[in-house]
């Protein structure tokens, strides 16, 4: 089961030094989601001018919060996006990019394009980062995705994320997920380096 880190919405000072030591010590999938002043993710020339900060074969390891075009053009190794993004007249160009869909209810996810690499489902449950109430989506829900079979023998890797720390792991594993994606598990402690390496470690790994 691979651990999927989420970036702090707000930038801070030691933010570039943490993640690159995250990369250091194991991480290998960095979902790139910033705040923005708008609705919405961050525009192409923000998350550029974040990435800066970073060495470029850092890229090979972050998927964007965004669309599969702005992954392209970041160099990026994919996207994460709103599931209805990725239905409808896509280029075929873009059906390339490792495209991980947000995913929030069974239509959306019984109506992926069969290109699709992943599928990232949540919150299951109170997101650790959420300053009140979440709308969440509870086991029964991610019980309900794991049975369907949608895609026969190849179905998207799944990635269940909201309120992923070290004692609600076991909840996630009996649905033998590839991955969880943590947000508040990893940045609302004063060492989220350490938070990670307990994190990661108590996930063991697992290839997609």
């Amino acid at each position: 089961m691979r651990l999927w880190v989420i970036t702090s919405p707000d930038d801070f000072a030691s933010e570039y030094d943490d993640i690159e030591e995250m990369f250091r010590r194991g991480l290998t999938r960095l979902i790139l989601d910033k705040r923005t002043r708008s609705d919405g993710f961050a525009r192409t020339d923000e998350y550029e001018r974040w990435l800066l900060g970073l060495p470029m074969e850092c890229r090979d390891r972050i998927w964007l919060s965004g669309t599969p075009d702005m992954a392209e053009r970041l160099d990026l190794r994919g996207c994460v996006c709103d599931a209805r993004l990725l239905m409808g007249d896509v280029p075929e160009r873009l059906k390339r990019i490792n495209c991980i869909a947000r995913v929030s209810s069974v239509d959306e996810y019984a109506a992926l394009p069969d290109w699709v690499s992943g599928v990232l489902v949540g919150p299951v449950f109170q997101p650790l980062s959420a300053l009140g109430p979440a709308e969440t989506l509870g086991l029964d829900f991610v019980e309900k995705i794991s049975k369907m079979e949608c895609w026969g023998n190849c179905p998207p890797a799944l990635i269940l994320g909201g309120g992923v720390d070290v004692d609600s792991l076991e909840d996630f594993r009996r649905f033998a997920p590839a991955g969880v994606a943590s947000l508040g598990g990893i940045w609302n402690y004063a060492d989220p380096v350490n938070a990670f390496v307990k994190l990661n470690r108590t996930c063991g790994s697992a290839p997609l």
